[in-house]
């Protein structure tokens, strides 16, 4: 097997990074960005790898990802991470991109394709405390759907499965092509979903995510279904996740109050979780 090793110096005569960005968001909103055509250059040796920018800037590399694609049919997927600051994400990093995808007009009025094939989603992420208990375990786990669609690339909800319904605080389902994941929130439910798996014809496996207060996904009530799913308990997956690489939590030694000691007997349920995020808008 023969492998092309890239250049180790870029160079591009003249620099239209920032003209093609003014033309893109019909106004200067953004100083220097990324060349978008050495940005390509970078990434145009592989044919479907994920791509992770920690400092997403104005959102160049993005953009040469979807324009490497729609130029040589590749998969190449893309995270861009960014602190907002100045308000850069919603107004420049997602806004480009958003246009790119849907098609713009430039200041002089020359009509731009959208790269059409391409989806786009903004997330804000936050952090909490660490504290479990059963009530925030079961937060975190609603609150991990949408890093359980990024981790699956798959995003496509749909509003029924099996025929019925979905219920957002029980279940959700998504589905696209041969992909498929369920989400249970709620373990009271288990047997009837099995059930409902049951019913349902299935060339692929069903990625089924599942509310566990232990390590354990159900699998005794899967068993029925045990040819049609691939089990993982939640939250465990997660905080065996988190344990690897967030420091441990160290707390000084210390003489409680008799006050202390009252309130230390109160509900931990109030306590915030482990991991928050907020879903954006598509």
């Amino acid at each position: 097997m023969e492998f092309e090793m890239p250049s180790t110096v870029f160079y591009k005569d003249g620099r239209g990074a920032s003209a093609e960005l003014d033309a893109i968001l019909g106004e200067k909103l953004f100083n220097n960005p990324k060349d978008r055509f050495i940005i390509a250059s970078l990434l145009a040796f592989r044919d479907n790898p994920r791509i992770l920018d920690f400092f997403a800037g104005s959102g160049t590399t993005l953009h040469a990802v979807m324009q490497l694609n729609a130029e040589d049919g590749g998969k190449r997927t893309c995270i861009l991470c960014t602190n907002n600051e100045n308000g850069i994400c919603e107004n420049v990093t997602y806004e480009r991109n958003k246009r790119v995808i849907q098609g713009y007009t430039k200041p002089n009025g020359e009509e731009v394709d959208g790269l059409a094939n391409n989806n786009l989603r903004y997330y804000r992420t936050d952090f909490v405390g660490r504290s479990r208990s059963t009530k925030n375990m079961r937060r975190l786990v609603q609150l991990s759907t949408d890093m359980l669609c990024i981790k699956e690339n798959l995003y496509a909800e749909k509003k029924s499965f099996a025929g019925l319904p979905t219920y957002k605080n029980i279940y959700r389902y998504f589905e696209h092509g041969d992909k498929k994941m369920l989400v249970i929130y709620d373990e009271r439910y288990v047997d009837e979903i099995v059930k409902m798996i049951g019913s349902v014809e299935t060339t692929s496996k069903i990625k089924v995510y599942v509310f566990s207060p232990s390590e354990d996904p159900w699998e005794a009530s899967f068993e029925p279904v045990s040819d049609k799913v691939e089990l993982c308990a939640l939250p465990q997956a997660i905080y065996n996740t988190y344990k690897r690489i967030l420091p441990k939590h160290r707390q000084k030694p210390i003489e409680p109050t008799e006050e202390e000691d009252a309130l230390a007997g109160g509900d931990d349920d109030e306590i915030g979780g482990l991991f928050s995020q907020e879903g954006g808008e598509e």
